[in-house]
């Protein structure tokens, strides 16, 4: 049997992205920069329509949504933070746009194989300290 769920569940979904767009640029900075108070506003906008999804009759949508969307994709970038944490690329690099580039271009082609947030988790220390002329300190040591 097809559920149709309303446009308007559609409301605390817009207030969770404006809250991350909005929050860090008021008076509301220090306070958001809390991830109790992230997980609060997310659980506090996200109860009402698990509320509304199992008065409905969808609690089976709602748990095959979780089981296997939402856990597996937590888990796959739990994995990937793991693996590429405990990798560090070492390199006396001059931050030009040229090499801005060939970072980037690498990524472009790392994401072919090991998809585009294990590349960009790869990569972005590595730009970062590159474009900040910092040593990098790797997490762990391998």
């Amino acid at each position: 049997m097809e559920h149709i769920i309303p446009t308007w569940l559609l409301i605390p979904f817009v207030c969770q992205l404006l809250c991350i767009a909005v929050f860090p640029l008021t008076k509301f900075e220090h306070w958001w920069e809390n991830n109790t108070h992230k997980l609060s506003v997310s659980f506090l906008l996200g109860l009402p329509v698990a509320y509304w999804l199992c008065t409905h009759g969808m609690t089976h949508e709602l748990e095959h949504q979780m089981v296997y969307d939402y856990v597996p994709f937590i888990l796959l970038l739990m994995a990937l933070f793991v693996t590429t944490g405990g990798i560090c690329i070492k390199g006396d690099l001059r931050a030009t746009p040229l090499m801005n580039c060939a970072i980037l271009s690498t990524g472009f082609l790392l994401a072919s194989f090991m998809g585009t947030t294990g590349a960009a988790m790869l990569l972005i220390r590595l730009l970062l300290q590159t474009n900040t002329n910092t040593p990098l300190i790797p997490y762990f040591s391998l």
